[in-house]
């Protein structure tokens, strides 16, 4: 039987998780394709751009797949994403590792600096699963049943693959804003607009005088 283990290494608002199936002798895959599916919390969001870079595997996004919005402009239910893996060469026993770069939203700020200006988000563990390319009619397992009904979802269903670290979280903490120092980003941001402008203006001026002091000099 083949088995499931995930990970997680973070940096910021940035993280992979990293997804290996182990699959013994044992098992025939030939006419079967492998998947794992990522529930993601609305704080967390997948950029299908950059994972259609990265090799071993296809992806699909139900979903808020926008990228610029904070956790606040976008809905509260969770984004579906699956990943199909490439077994075309894959010869038995292997072992599969997906690595899934994931990024965290700007989360709500809080009041003050008297609470705790972090905010902690635990990832759903994913849940790896086989289907099979044979038609044949089989019953949905009930880890799986809720995501059926999305569209292009994949048909014959025929394993679900038991994760040996379920007892372990998959977790990242990232630092949100405080309303009270609103205001003096506000006084920073113009400060260095302020300052851009002015530096802007003198290196123009200064160009312009060098510019003409050439071409003074060129007509005499």
């Amino acid at each position: 039987m083949a088995t499931l283990s995930s990970s997680i290494s973070s940096q910021g608002f940035h993280f992979t998780v990293s997804t290996t199936i182990s699959i013994p002798d044992t098992l025939n895959i030939s006419h079967s394709r492998l998947h794992v599916v990522y529930d993601l919390d609305p704080h967390v969001y997948a950029d299908l751009y950059e994972l259609a870079q990265r090799p071993g595997y296809s992806s699909m996004l139900w979903g808020t797949s926008d990228l610029e919005k904070p956790v606040s402009a976008v809905p509260t239910n969770n984004s579906v994403l699956l990943l199909t893996a490439d077994t075309s060469r894959l010869v038995v026993p292997a072992n599969i590792t997906l690595d899934i770069p994931l990024h965290a939203r700007y989360g709500r700020p809080v009041a003050s600096r008297a609470t705790n200006a972090f905010y902690r988000i635990i990832l759903e563990r994913p849940l790896g699963f086989l289907t099979s390319d044979l038609d044949h009619s089989v019953s949905v397992p009930e880890p799986l049943g809720s995501y059926m009904p999305l569209a292009g979802w994949p048909s014959n269903i025929t394993t679900v693959i038991p994760d040996t670290t379920s007892t372990e979280n998959l977790e990242v903490t990232v630092p949100v804003g405080v309303l009270n120092d609103l205001a003096w980003v506000d006084v920073g941001t113009a400060m260095v607009m302020l300052t851009m402008f002015f530096y802007l203006a003198h290196a123009s001026l200064r160009t312009a005088r060098r510019m003409s002091r050439k071409i003074s000099t060129k007509t005499e």
